[in-house]
């Protein structure tokens, strides 16, 4: 099988018994998302800050769900909108558990991006929110290392009725942050809710700015925060990639992921 330009896969990537789901040929982004991207970026606070997170498990749908905004503090806020047909909220709640802890379910992914990603307590289960998962991933031209933090919905405000019908809708909450660095710089959130032929992903990205933190509670790691927040100005690059990235990722697992799941989970 060839290998791709990126990942350089290796033999035993494909001799498991999930190998046949790897396809090179990822779907084009849909239009929808392309004029997004082209209206882009759109006016300051036209997508919602973070502490409004919440608002995603209303009826309907926002003003924007393609795009992004550069905020005048330096970070960038990313709406992406995959529709998923044959594909239920349940079915990507697996998925968060089941690839983080093999390379080569990563790459099922997106063949043409992801590196690696493992769990980093080490253990080999499914369970995802409270574990950090360490990824390695092309976000258009750069490659990223990246600690993802999975936190329960309810501490980005979300409700318990919000999250107790899994069948009807699911938050995916995680705390970004780099992996060579003790620092933290965005959170993301995707919201699968059930639509009458399947489901559609809602995703929602808060990059920079105000979001940059170092770790640690203290007031050196305050005043390094502050610090930061005030000389990393926003990038317009960065939020077009990663609109573009989650798109084709998206996209492209939505289309195999019923099959995977009836068969590995």
């Amino acid at each position: 099988m060839k290998q791709t330009k990126y990942m350089g896969y290796q033999e035993q990537d494909f001799q498991t018994p999930y190998a046949k789901y790897f396809n090179e040929n990822m779907s084009l982004i849909p239009t929808f998302v392309l004029e997004g991207l082209s209206q882009s970026p759109f006016p300051l606070g036209k997508l919602p800050p973070l502490k409004e997170a919440r608002t995603l498990a209303e009826d309907g749908y926002s003003e924007i769900e393609n795009g992004y905004v550069l905020e005048q503090d330096g970070s960038i806020r990313v709406a992406i909108l995959t529709k998923m047909p044959r594909v239920t909220p349940r079915m990507w709640e697996w998925w968060f558990g089941w690839h983080g802890c093999r390379d080569n379910r990563y790459k099922l992914w997106h063949p043409k991006a992801h590196k690696s990603a493992q769990w980093q307590d080490g253990k080999d289960d499914e369970a995802y929110i409270g574990r950090t998962s360490v990824i390695q991933e092309y976000i258009g031209k750069s490659l990223e290392h990246a600690s993802i933090s999975f936190v329960s919905p309810l501490e980005l405000g979300f409700s318990p009725r919000h999250i107790e019908n899994k069948d009807k809708n699911v938050f995916i909450c995680a705390r970004v942050g780099y992996t060579k660095f003790p620092i933290n710089f965005g959170w993301l959130l995707h919201q699968i809710r059930a639509t009458k032929d399947g489901s559609e992903m809602r995703s929602r990205f808060w990059f920079g700015g105000e979001h940059i933190k170092v770790r640690g509670d203290n007031a050196l790691s305050s005043a390094a925060s502050k610090f930061l927040q005030t000389v990393i100005p926003a990038q317009k690059q960065k939020a077009k990639d990663l609109l573009v990235h989650c798109a084709e990722e998206m996209n492209h697992l939505a289309k195999f992921l019923p099959e995977i799941y009836e068969e590995f989970s």
